[in-house]
């Protein structure tokens, strides 16, 4: 039986206090290279941090959030194409997050089984929400945890590896093509 809407709102409450200033699991895993799902190339595991960083941002203050807000707010649509447009939106990268895809993938793909966990759980809810209201407040909850992962990801990313991928100018590459025996033509 589904549960409904207002005790998984509470679930993501509860879990957003216990995270908010300390490092959830899910993230001290994956910024140490632990992805029991197989998640990376060529053994490594930096693209699962950026697109880890990446698709929370889009699916919370980047994209998703305020499309929904503009959505549930916005007489035009009804509570149904609410609905369908945050399984549209939403369920695809969290099942990418969070689901097992068989023997090749035993554990949760990108180490974040909270986020599939409850994008199910609000689907399978959608029946106790009755007002758009309703789904705004669960919502709020939902965007404000996806983003709290987003920020903990953030923080963690090895931004310093950007380092040497200094910006360049006419001159500087100029002089690098001079190595080769080229020249730099400006257009």
């Amino acid at each position: 039986m589904a549960k409904h809407w207002r005790e998984i709102k509470n679930e993501i409450e509860d879990e957003l206090d216990r995270i908010w200033f300390d490092e959830p699991e899910e993230v001290t895993m994956s910024k140490m290279g632990v992805f029991p799902g197989n998640a990376g190339t060529d053994g490594q595991y930096f693209t699962n941090l950026f697109f880890l960083v990446c698709d929370t941002q889009a699916m919370s203050w980047w994209s998703m959030a305020p499309g929904m807000s503009c959505i549930l707010n916005d007489d035009d649509f009804t509570l149904d194409h609410a609905k369908k447009v945050f399984k549209f939106f939403n369920h695809e990268m969290a099942r990418l997050m969070g689901d097992q895809y068989g023997a090749s993938c035993p554990a949760p793909w990108l180490n974040q089984p909270k986020m599939w966990k409850w994008t199910l759980e609000i689907e399978e809810a959608y029946d106790t929400i009755e007002t758009k209201d309703d789904f705004k407040s669960l919502l709020w909850s939902w965007f404000n945890y996806v983003e709290r992962i987003h920020r903990w990801f953030y923080n963690v990313f090895p931004w310093e590896l950007g380092y040497h991928m200094k910006k360049q100018d006419i001159a500087q590459l100029d002089q690098k093509a001079g190595y080769q025996g080229a020249k730099v033509v400006a257009k």
